[in-house]
């Protein structure tokens, strides 16, 4: 979140951007609509209540709910929800955001230091010591915490943001002093863990973030120790880390640390400028390093850029290319954010930008298929040739399922690709256009042959998806 203050001098910008209108096939296009045909409902769709809490296997790409069912990270990003909204407002913000398809939430437990939550309540009091919790601010969070989860979401929650700007609760303030959780020291942070544990581990819908937008090295005994307590109180929650951007969990803390069960990638994309390092690789490429990692631990995509921030940065476009990169990549799910990280007054008007829209198709396209099966296509097996540059914020990325079940293509804009259908597992391809802006659904009809590379390039202008199947599959219509 490198700066908050970028995001907020954007967020005017934000509320003028215009719904994005449906983008048609042109004349002559050689893809038709699908007959409308019976076809099993998503899990989206159904809107079933999921079984928390979630899993993660050892060895396992992706977590799973307690049916055993893989669970499919489509995030908001709210950090200042518990803080800056009313039970009734929070109930409210809740409620759209499960409509628009997301089914988790990121928020921070106690903000930024020395702020107050909306009745004027402090995390600790004034003297913000953790052995003294005030009551009053913690029975707000547990009534929103309740409200998620009968709407069925995933909260996961930074119980003290580090920060990356001097805003947060780990290091030295200016003046030299110490931050509260370098204060309160080891042993308290680890008492904070325990009774963080223990309030809110009834709660199976909650994970926790430690960190926030920084490395530990600041505060990494006291962090540790709060994870710690947090794992012996509630084990059964999961744990993952917030580092600085182009920083992943496990280039920070050691692969075997016994608390993290799941990594949080992090990054912008190359060229742009406003973050600590200058050279902030593309969300593909973080994505691939991470998914390279041994031993093998699942991950997703926790920051990047927010709909709405740095100008002409901050569109539709960009939040749909970093979350298809970051599953395509091989992580486990995507995290979207907003000016609403902050909630602005007219963050009503903010909940209905597009790109939050937008990704809804993303998580249904997804769940039409086995997803978590994806392997991403790093040796260009099957995506052989593509017309844009690499490591230009405009790639196009694949994955194929590890069975040759089905593969898809991401492309952020109109460009000719060239594809090998020899990774499927069958001889006869089918295959889906998905406009990506729309959600909307075409059928390729001038697919590829049974054998040999197949060069195509998508209906019209915008960011498409590819899916091609193994036709002896069976598989619906995505979406």
């Amino acid at each position: 979140m490198k700066s908050h203050a970028f995001r907020m001098a954007a967020v005017t910008a934000a509320l003028l951007m215009l719904p994005l209108q449906c983008l048609h096939a042109q004349d002559g296009s050689k893809n038709q609509e699908p007959k409308p045909k019976p076809k099993p409902e998503t899990e989206t769709e159904k809107e079933t209540a999921p079984a928390f809490p979630l899993k993660a296997a050892p060895g396992a790409r992706h977590l799973t709910d307690g049916k055993g069912k893989p669970w499919f990270y489509n995030a908001d990003t709210a950090w200042m929800l518990f803080l800056k909204l009313t039970k009734e407002e929070a109930a409210e913000y809740l409620k759209d955001r499960k409509a628009k398809g997301f089914n988790t939430v990121q928020v921070m437990l106690t903000g930024f230091v020395g702020m107050k939550n909306r009745e004027g309540r402090l995390p600790f009091g004034p003297e913000q010591d953790f052995a003294r919790p005030d009551e009053a601010f913690f029975s707000h969070v547990e009534k929103v915490v309740e409200e998620a989860g009968r709407q069925g979401l995933l909260l996961a929650i930074a119980p003290a943001w580090s920060g990356c700007c001097g805003e947060g609760w780990a290091g030295k303030e200016k003046d030299g002093s110490l931050k509260p959780l370098n204060r309160n020291g080891e042993d308290k942070c680890r008492e904070l863990g325990k009774y963080l544990g223990r309030r809110f581990g009834r709660f199976s819908n909650v994970m926790w973030i430690m960190g926030g937008d920084m490395d530990p090295d600041n505060a990494r005994g006291e962090i540790r120790h709060l994870a710690l307590g947090l794992k012996e109180a509630a084990p059964d929650q999961l744990l993952t880390y917030h580092a600085s951007s182009s920083h992943s969990s496990t280039d920070v803390w050691p692969v075997d640390e016994p608390w993290l069960d799941v990594t949080m990638v992090y990054t912008y994309f190359r060229g742009f400028n406003k973050a600590w390092n200058k050279n902030q690789p593309d969300v593909y490429e973080v994505s691939h390093a991470e998914f390279a990692k041994s031993p093998v631990r699942p991950f997703f995509l926790g920051e990047s850029t927010y709909e709405g921030e740095h100008a002409d940065w901050g569109s539709a476009l960009q939040a749909r290319k970093q979350a298809y990169w970051a599953v395509l990549g091989g992580g486990f799910g995507n995290a979207y954010g907003s000016p609403n990280w902050n909630f602005p007054p007219q963050w009503r008007e903010v909940m209905q930008l597009p790109g939050a829209a937008s990704l809804k198709h993303f998580r249904r396209i997804f769940e039409s298929r086995p997803w978590w099966t994806l392997q991403p296509d790093v040796k260009r097996k099957f995506l052989l040739e593509d017309e844009r540059p690499t490591a230009a914020n405009d790639s196009a990325t694949a994955a194929v399922a590890a069975d040759g079940g089905f593969a898809m293509v991401y492309l952020p804009s109109d460009r000719r690709v060239k594809m090998d259908p020899a990774v499927l597992s069958g001889k006869k391809p089918a295959g889906w256009w998905m406009e990506a802006a729309t959600g909307k659904v075409s059928q390729v009809v001038d697919g590829p042959r049974e054998s040999g590379p197949w060069s195509t390039r998508p209906p019209a202008q915008g960011d498409w998806l590819l899916l091609l199947d193994d036709a002896s599959r069976g598989y619906p219509a995505p979406g």
